[in-house]
């Protein structure tokens, strides 16, 4: 199911022009191993040419997991992912719990709000 959704909404992207070009990770030849290659091309000729080069280094590592689900479902629907694929990711991300086990006593479940979602009710097991 994944693969579907990925599927479409990357279709819709690409098909409305709304990624640009500058924009890897998780794109056929648009990978981050290309966007290091380019990187490193621009930052080559930068010093071959002599110029002064200023560089910001962002880690986007785990990134998804600080994103609110409500303001990604409002952008989807703002990008003009609506209808079924819409409804399915909203019942895929929202009622969503976790809990952690603690030397066998349980934690009240907590609403999941952003984040991973691999699993929509899911246990951490402290030892």
């Amino acid at each position: 199911m994944e693969h579907i959704i990925h599927s479409h909404v990357m279709g819709h992207l690409e098909q409305n022009s709304i990624l640009v070009d500058k924009q890897h990770g998780f794109r056929a030849k648009h990978s981050t191993e290309t966007q290091l290659i380019l990187t490193l091309n621009d930052l080559t000729k930068s010093i071959e040419r002599g110029d002064v080069t200023h560089m910001a280094i962002s880690d986007f590592a785990k990134a998804f997991d600080k994103v609110p689900h409500q303001r990604l479902l409002k952008k989807l629907e703002h990008y003009g992912i609506r209808g079924d694929i819409h409804k399915w990711v909203t019942n895929f991300l929202t009622r969503r719990t976790q809990r952690v086990v603690c030397e066998g006593t349980p934690s009240e479940l907590k609403n999941v709000t952003s984040g991973s979602t691999r699993h929509s009710h899911w246990t951490i097991v402290v030892q």
